[in-house]
């Protein structure tokens, strides 16, 4: 089984603004505009088996017309002049159940689509997965600056040195760690965003935030601070937050980036997709 993605770039720009026919630069985005507009970005992951004598999942420039498609002929006319201001206020999981929706009534193909995506911003996305829908997921990026010392005291200090290497040094070294949290929620009213931040801030960054995770954190004077552990510790304080705080919906993941190479991700079993 193959899974295929393709992703547009468009600004949602109010419905009066002209703009070219042909995107000049796909890559950048379009429609274009100077004007301070949402500038969104629009993906869709399809699964199959390639045509034997193609190599094709599908076609990729049928799959780039429908999604550019549904954003000239639908998003931009009916609620561009929202993206505008000059309209009511729309929210990205109403916007996303409005494009699955546009996308099923166009889409021929024998391949099936397993996730659509709409990106706010590189640090916030909502996905809905058909099998799933109207079960909406949302992604949400943090950050938090940390030292730590992977060590473990029941291994011998050449045994450290060299499973660890460097990052085995007596005092520590640092990351600007990144994690996503990811969330689930029915339907189309959006998650309170602010109250899921101050949730996050709470449960995880006021705890991790410059310290140094060996020495300050109790959980880590016997567990071994690695980037898989501190994900597995992020989403246990944030579920237990999660929980307390009535804000609905289920936490689904947490990955955690050590650095832009490494991450980490824990989902509870019966989460496992």
């Amino acid at each position: 089984m193959i899974t295929l993605s393709r992703e547009i770039r468009f600004a949602l720009v109010p419905s009066k603004v002209t703009y070219e026919t042909r995107p000049s630069n796909s890559w950048g985005g379009w429609p274009v505009t100077n004007l301070v507009v949402p500038q969104l970005k629009l993906l869709a992951v399809i699964e199959g088996t390639p045509d034997p004598q193609t190599g094709y999942l599908c076609n990729v420039a049928e799959l780039d017309g429908i999604l550019r498609e549904i954003v000239t002929e639908h998003l931009i006319p009916v609620y561009g002049d929202a993206g505008g201001n000059t309209g009511h206020p729309i929210s990205a999981p109403f916007l996303l159940i409005e494009v699955y929706q546009q996308f099923q009534q166009r889409w021929r193909s024998p391949q099936r689509m397993t996730a659509l995506v709409l990106r706010i911003s590189d640090q916030l996305s909502w996905t809905l997965n058909p099998k799933s829908a109207p079960m909406l997921q949302l992604t949400q990026q943090f950050e938090f600056s940390a030292a730590h010392r992977l060590h473990c005291d029941s291994m011998t200090i050449q045994e450290n040195k060299d499973t660890f290497g460097k990052c085995n040094n007596p005092n520590g070294h640092g990351h600007n760690y990144v994690f996503d949290v990811t969330v689930e929620q029915t339907g189309d009213a959006g998650m309170d965003l602010e109250q899921l931040q101050r949730l996050v801030k709470a449960a995880v960054i006021d705890r991790l935030d410059h310290k140094h995770l060996n020495e300050d954190v109790p959980y880590f004077a016997k567990v071994n601070p690695s980037v898989e552990n501190i994900a597995v510790l992020v989403f246990d304080w944030i579920k237990v937050a999660f929980t307390e705080s009535g804000l609905g919906g289920d936490l689904v993941a947490v990955k955690v980036f050590e650095t832009p190479k490494t991450w980490a991700e824990y989902r509870e079993p019966n989460n496992a997709r």
